[in-house]
């Protein structure tokens, strides 16, 4: 079983900076360019050079947790293909948001109750320890802190919107290139969990 960590807290979704990267990988950068660029040029304007640093470990892992081929697949979607696709490596390299997409948002788009509300969120939280008990000593203010974070991933990610009270699930329309390259990955299950349907 994965095992869940708080670090998410820290990362954003930064999908502008993983379209960049994507980019410099596909015009034939490496890695050592990519991260000095980002670290010592501030290429992103980070605030610190530690934050800078933070964002390039990230992009690391997220590239590095998908097959090279979603390279060229990426440039070809449209942006709101290219958002879930950042999404994806998110729960690529994340396990609490995969966790929490397959678990909680395929729920609701299965059931057609599109409104997600915080006390739903709050107790999936709640009930991680059952699971995994590593998430045990989580504080409170953490699992605000981790609450606050689902919400910006599903709203930065077109998968969502504020209403009033809640969020408002939106079944996200995926291309049929990246269909075809979920299915080929052994990633179906996402599939379903980002549309409500099986594709």
């Amino acid at each position: 079983m994965k095992k869940f960590s708080a670090s998410l807290i820290s990362r954003g979704v930064w999908f502008v900076e993983f379209s960049a990267v994507v980019g410099m990988l596909s015009n034939g950068k490496d890695w050592d360019d990519i991260t000095e660029a980002i670290i010592q040029d501030n290429l992103f304007q980070m605030s610190s050079k530690n934050r800078a640093t933070d964002l390039s470990r990230e992009m690391v892992l997220r590239v590095s947790a998908l097959p090279v081929s979603f390279i060229e697949l990426f440039e070809q979607l449209s942006l709101s293909n290219q958002k879930v696709m950042n999404l994806i490596a998110i729960m690529n390299v994340r396990s609490l948001v995969e966790d929490f997409i397959l678990e909680i948002v395929k729920k609701e788009f299965l059931t057609g109750d599109l409104k997600l509300e915080p006390y739903e969120i709050s107790a999936y939280l709640q009930d991680l320890p059952l699971q995994h008990p590593e998430t045990n000593h989580w504080t409170q203010q953490t699992l605000k802190k981790i609450q606050t974070k689902f919400h910006e991933i599903l709203t930065l990610s077109g998968m969502a919107e504020d209403v009033e009270g809640g969020m408002q699930l939106k079944r996200v329309l995926l291309e049929e290139s990246l269909i075809t390259w979920l299915k080929q990955n052994g990633k179906s299950d996402y599939i379903l969990a980002l549309t409500g349907r099986t594709l």
